[in-house]
């Protein structure tokens, strides 16, 4: 079985083929930002959990040792630059009615577009949160055993 990532074109013409009507295609790209937004909120509430327990425990944790400190200052500025690229991408408020070319495959095509947009600002908010999440877990951890 081969298969290829498809063009922006190639997806247009994919989804009227499976779809048919210009009404259903535009209703499954609207399921599509959707779901990036639904991911986008779901990081962004682990961020916000983790924001919330440094603060808390934070002061605590950076005083244990100059291991720990800098582990939690790396972690959390990776969490705030994941935090960022939602905010910038995958979180923007930005109506899929709100944009129409004179032709429907063109107002498809730039929706698409914008959608692999967020959709790699969503993957890059999620990279930065992983690698802040390392950073904080180690402060933790190097905590517990002692700074």
């Amino acid at each position: 079985m081969d298969m290829r990532e498809l063009t922006v074109r190639e997806e247009v013409e994919y989804l009227r083929e499976l779809y048919g009507s210009d009404r259903e295609v535009l209703a499954r790209l609207t399921d599509a930002y959707t779901v990036i937004q639904g991911r986008a909120q779901m990081l962004l509430s682990l961020i916000a959990l983790c924001l919330t327990i440094t603060g808390f425990s934070g002061p605590k944790i950076a005083a244990a040792s100059a291991f720990c400190r800098y582990s939690i200052v790396f972690g959390l500025g990776f969490v705030l630059i994941a935090a960022l690229l939602l905010i910038s991408g995958p979180l923007q408020l930005r109506w899929v009615t709100r944009y129409k070319a004179d032709r429907f495959e063109d107002t498809v095509a730039h929706l698409i577009r914008r959608r692999n947009g967020r959709s790699h600002r969503y993957l890059l908010a999620s990279l930065a949160l992983v690698i802040g999440l390392t950073g904080y877990v180690g402060s933790v951890i190097a905590f517990l055993l002692g700074g």
